[in-house]
């Protein structure tokens, strides 16, 4: 078999639907809420109506910059993983169980991450579903910013994450 771009990119979309789709299944089997599963699924395939995605489809918005961080521009990636508020929120959750972790700069991996050797299944479940708590509650706190002009409280996203697992 000759080597071509084609076949590259062939390869490297197939181990990312692979990937995609093991995380479509691990979120269908946690014991979370419909809603919170429903979230996950819209963050795994970029379908969240950030501020990029929603220029993207044509909608107007104000300005682009993350609402919780004001840097950078709101996409998906940079609200749940490089906002420099919501990778502290990442730190919490690892300090409330006890580990110390560098997560990956890709979503499906980030979820994915949420893993500790040892850990039992039923351990597994809740932490992954802590995952999928945490990016309700970021989503809900960047939306209460949106419409009722709330204010960034990483104590409070991080505690209804907890309840919430």
């Amino acid at each position: 078999m000759t080597y071509t771009v084609q076949s590259g990119y062939r390869a490297v979309k197939d181990v990312q639907g692979a990937r995609q789709r093991e995380c479509f299944r691990m979120i269908r089997d946690l014991k979370v809420p419909g809603t919170t599963k429903v979230s996950g699924w819209r963050v795994m395939l970029d379908k969240l109506p950030s501020r990029v995605n929603l220029e993207i489809r044509g909608i107007t918005v104000p300005r682009v910059l993350c609402l919780l961080c004001e840097k950078e521009v709101e996409t998906t990636h940079h609200l749940l993983i490089n906002c420099e508020v919501v990778q502290r929120l990442w730190i919490k959750c690892d300090i409330w169980v006890g580990i110390i972790s560098v997560r990956p700069n890709d979503i499906e991996k980030h979820f994915l991450s949420f893993y500790i050797n040892g850990m039992s299944n039923k351990a597994t479940y809740v932490w992954r579903g802590m995952w999928l708590a945490v990016v309700k509650e970021i989503w809900t706190l960047r939306n209460r910013i949106v419409f009722e002009d709330g204010q960034v409280d990483e104590e409070e996203v991080f505690v209804m994450a907890q309840l919430r697992a």
